[in-house]
């Protein structure tokens, strides 16, 4: 009489489990996901970092220019410049090349900031090259990615101070 082992799912199960193959598909697998994946996710999370705090510069800038006279638009920019640089920001997202082009309108004409009385607005536009945080050999140049990239952020806002004493 012979006696037969008798087959179940689970004695299966166990068999199948113990092939190995599984390890051989990890390094290309780990491959995959670090560097396509996780790298550039990373960098594109630090440029959009990046951009909020070059947003945060020119909005600081435009402030400050719009509250003071018309006269002392040089010294206010490079006021705000100097406060939003040492603030951390400008260290984190390694910034440089940090310019501020201000211009004053009057309903569609310039106006010279040192003699016009009746200038409406003013027009702050900031320029900034960011460096890439964790730069990605590929074969051409990615701007953010394996080069710096330049934003400009432009603002306007009313003139609140026309320097009448």
């Amino acid at each position: 009489m012979k006696f037969y082992r008798k087959r179940t799912a689970r004695s299966k199960f166990y068999r199948k489990a113990t092939g190995g193959s599984e390890m051989a598909e990890m390094g290309p697998a780990m491959l995959i996901i670090f560097v396509i994946i996780l790298v550039p996710m990373l960098d594109l999370l630090y440029l959009a970092c990046a951009y909020a705090a070059g947003w945060y510069c020119n909005h600081l800038s435009v402030r400050e220019v719009c509250c003071r006279q018309p006269t002392q638009f040089q010294a206010a920019g490079d006021a705000a410049l100097g406060a939003w640089e040492n603030s951390g920001l400008c260290g984190f997202i390694h910034a440089s090349n940090i310019t501020n082009t201000v211009t004053f309108e009057d309903a569609g004409a310039n106006a010279v900031p040192a003699t016009a009385t009746n200038i409406a607005y003013c027009l702050v536009a900031t320029n900034m090259t960011i460096q890439p945080w964790l730069p990605i050999p590929f074969l051409t140049q990615v701007a953010g990615i394996n080069a710096p990239i330049n934003f400009t952020f432009s603002a306007q806002r009313p003139q609140e101070e026309k320097g009448l004493n």
